[in-house]
């Protein structure tokens, strides 16, 4: 329900500029201390988002992914990486090519291999989602501890001073859908005979594991159908991808993929 609740239009915006409401007496000492904050008619003297997260009752039990802030990607993608830029001059694109394209936001094979590889090492080192909770214990204690206090001492908690109860949020774990790729109601047959025109226009080279399971390969060293066909002969069995080198036994630069269609549970 809104705190600020009057029939009478007139004594309801009196009741909103004033700041006029009443807690209701089942909220925890720490929601007590927090949402006045939050309420302040001023908002020079308002709770700030940053003081909020710095809040007892905001710390407890809070998952990592929200208790550790996302990283500045504005920033980021300003920044160039050496390592990924590295890897993506080493399947045969031209440094400063990829450096000018990165710099304008340009969208090409390079820039697409560049951030493909940059996400991959960013999963693979980055613990930023790694625990549900921090310090679920030490939290417990603290929060135990600051209710204890806040309930003997109420001298700035405004409402009622009737009994509050627990007032804490219980913790769900919480199924997180996570997609990558694109999701389509058309019928699976049908979608797979756009990707296969898809590919086929860009060059790349196939092996079919199922239905709806391939394995891919672009090398920009086969820009032709019949070289194509060709670099389908090392295609070996259903796990493994062999390379064909050239004259001197150099590899080429080769970029493999797996296309994979799902049904979700949603149906789409």
């Amino acid at each position: 329900t809104l705190p600020f609740d009057d029939d009478n239009i007139p004594n309801l915006f009196k009741k909103i500029k004033g700041g006029i409401y009443i807690l209701p007496s089942h909220l925890s000492a720490l929601a007590r201390d927090l949402i006045p904050r939050m309420l302040v008619v001023d908002p020079m003297k308002r709770i700030t988002i940053p003081e909020i997260r710095e809040h007892p009752w905001f710390q407890y039990r809070l998952p990592r992914y929200l208790a550790v802030p996302p990283p500045d990607t504005a920033q980021q993608a300003k920044m160039i990486d050496e390592d990924t830029l590295q890897d993506v001059i080493n399947l045969g694109y031209d440094k400063d090519h990829v450096c000018e394209s990165l710099c304008n936001r340009l969208q090409n094979e390079a820039t697409v291999a560049y951030y493909l590889l940059l996400d991959n090492r960013f999963r693979a080192t980055s613990g930023y989602l790694g625990a549900e909770h921090q310090s679920a214990d030490r939290s417990y204690n603290q929060l135990a501890s600051l209710e204890s206090a806040s309930s003997s001492s109420r001298q700035y908690l405004p409402g009622s001073s009737g009994s509050h109860g627990s007032g804490l949020r219980p913790y769900y774990p919480v199924e997180r859908k996570w997609a990558l790729g694109l999701q389509s109601r058309a019928h699976p047959r049908e979608i797979m005979i756009e990707v296969l025109k898809s590919l086929q226009e860009l060059n790349v080279c196939w092996k079919k594991n199922g239905h709806y399971n391939m394995k891919c390969r672009w090398c920009p060293g086969f820009p032709q159908v019949s070289d194509m066909l060709d670099a389908n002969h090392s295609f070996i069995d259903d796990s493994t991808i062999m390379d064909n080198g050239d004259v001197n036994g150099r590899l080429p630069a080769v970029l493999k993929f797996e296309i994979q269609l799902y049904k979700t549970r949603d149906d789409k």
